[in-house]
């Protein structure tokens, strides 16, 4: 037999299936639940039911399927009785031995698209997030990505075979797979070995027969196999079930360097917040749950970088609301956070993007931090990226209330977390400076009301720009540093222009040089510009406000 026509009989035999498809069902990341290829004459259907009782034991004792697509709808059973009433008895899933759908396929007989569809239980027993735009269904981790847990497309339906067999745990039930596989071939029936015509296999949770018959209803073939196959998933135990109170605990530890020895190597502890030291005095020999950790400043990159999911405030890191963290982000040279809060609030992965920055103690914690933790005092922020943004808001308020009108308008749609993120580069590159610059030149300049300011101040020259219409506003209302408010925004109007993708000129240089600062220390250059930028507002909240107060005097 040449090469071809053993091809041939292997496809016919379903080979493949038989060897490979089956025997994988249950055991691979994800899970077919529904499948329908024709591709004529040929044809392949998978199909499955969810079984309880009686049905589970039976559904490897026959050929065929517990569930036909399309059933598992409510209905009755019954009939009449001999009075004439009807006698019926309602089921749920339209069957009375314990089958019943995981898949629905909706048939509509031509009049609406037909659609299937995951049974109800399963999305709310793990609170999936349905996206019918592109056929999923999602879970999200610890920091709120997403978790594909089922891809639902018209001819075929998997499931990620965690989120299946939690299911299967919680609900005790057994999950039957079927297929109905027809192939043709041109191989003559006297050329199948007759002991390979028919095959039957029976084990505790599998079953399957493979038939080879003459094909006399499609004239250009001359046999067909047909195999049909049902595979059942029992439930794995009650505590698999992995949801409250089966949640599975994360009890990965990470460690973080708590001091250094008498060589001066770092010494680490766990993070485990149920074995540090507390007031109480539990753990006597551990390190102290509110130990001071320290990282590098570049720790809090990844957070700005993302501030539709994460939001950096004034001593706080949080996602979402999944989960929050205590930072001290007002320290001058780290980020320091108690070594019971980062095995407590951050999740696992979190803490292994923290354990990379971390350092050896460097001094203690900044005074807000102190006073906030220890004295439970209200302290105000002392990082300039921090008082540059309560300035801010607090300015915009107060103006708003004393002029009726507020000094800067709300950002742009694309532009909505400026305020939230603008910080003090937490590296020493170039472009993060210039893209600093362009967070403050907007907020301070491109979100200046020109409007109301224009109204107040007068008109001039048809083209000016928003500077010099607030250069106007600030003389006519007798506003006594107007030079000096003035002379910096069109600083940080250069400065923005030269880090827009213009070559740095002397220009440039000249307004880094008067800061006095060496610019070769970028987050110096822009802690200054933070600064600067707060004394311009906090001057502009005690001339138009009413009973203002700059930050750190309420």
């Amino acid at each position: 037999m040449d090469t071809d026509t053993r091809t041939d009989l292997e496809y016919l035999l379903q080979a493949d299936l038989l060897a490979n498809v089956i025997p994988a069902l249950g055991t691979e990341q994800w899970q077919p639940l529904y499948v329908s290829q024709h591709s004529r004459p040929d044809r392949f259907g998978l199909y499955c039911a969810l079984l309880g009782g009686p049905a589970a034991e039976q559904a490897v004792q026959r050929d065929g399927w517990d569930l036909k697509i399309g059933d598992g709808f409510p209905g009755f059973s019954g009939g009449y009785a001999r009075d004439g009433k009807i006698d019926a008895t309602y089921h749920r899933f339209g069957d009375s031995r314990g089958v019943r759908p995981l898949v629905v396929y909706h048939d509509f007989r031509g009049v609406f698209p037909d659609y299937v569809e995951l049974c109800e239980e399963f999305r709310h027993y793990h609170n999936l997030a349905d996206d019918p735009k592109r056929g999923l269904l999602l879970d999200f981790d610890d920091s709120g990505y997403e978790i594909e847990v089922a891809r639902i497309a018209p001819k075929q339906v998997d499931v990620r075979l965690r989120y299946l067999k939690q299911f299967l745990a919680g609900t005790q039930l057994h999950l039957g797979i079927y297929i109905d596989s027809v192939r043709y071939s041109k191989i003559p029936l006297d050329q199948i070995a007759e002991d390979q015509r028919e095959l039957i296999v029976q084990q505790e949770f599998l079953r399957y027969r493979r038939d080879i018959v003459k094909c006399d209803h499609i004239p250009e073939y001359a046999t067909f196999s047909r195999v049909l196959s049902t595979v059942v998933i029992p439930p794995g135990p009650l505590e698999r079930a992995g949801i409250w109170p089966f949640e599975p605990a994360d009890d990965r530890e990470v460690t973080f360097i708590v001091g250094v020895d008498g060589d001066g190597e770092p010494v680490e502890h766990t993070s485990n917040h149920e074995k540090l030291g507390t007031y109480f005095g539990a753990n006597a020999d551990a390190p102290h749950y509110l130990t001071p950790i320290y990282f590098r400043k570049e720790v809090l990159g990844k957070y700005y970088g993302d501030p539709d999911r994460y939001s950096v405030s004034d001593g706080r890191l949080s996602c979402f609301a999944l989960w929050g963290c205590q930072i001290d982000n007002n320290h001058p040279t780290h980020v320091v956070v108690f070594l019971g809060d980062l095995g407590r609030d951050l999740p696992y992965e979190e803490r292994l993007h923290w354990k990379q920055f971390n350092v050896p103690p460097e001094g203690g914690v900044s005074e807000p931090n102190y006073r906030r933790s220890f004295l439970a005092q209200w302290a105000a922020p002392q990082a300039p990226d921090l008082i540059l943004r309560e300035e801010y808001e607090r300015l915009n308020k107060c103006w708003h209330k004393s002029q009726g009108w507020p000094p800067f308008l709300k950002p742009a749609a694309g532009d909505t977390h400026l305020l939230e993120t603008i910080h003090i580069p937490v590296t020493n590159s170039q472009s993060e400076l210039d893209e600093q610059v362009l967070a403050l030149t907007k907020l301070l300049i491109d979100s200046l009301n020109e409007k109301e300011i224009e109204s107040h101040g007068g008109t001039g020259e048809a083209g000016e720009k928003g500077i010099t219409k607030f250069a106007r506003f600030l003389t006519a209302t007798g506003f006594e540093q107007t030079e000096a408010v003035v002379s910096f925004l069109r600083d940080l109007q250069a400065l923005r222009s030269a880090g827009s993708g213009h070559r740095k000129g002397k220009r440039y240089d000249q307004i880094i040089a008067d800061l006095g600062i060496d610019p070769k220390n970028k987050p110096a250059v822009m802690s200054r510009l933070l600064e600067e930028a707060t004394v311009v507002l906090s001057a502009l909240g005690l001339k138009y406000c009413t009973d203002y107060r700059p930050v750190g005097c309420a």
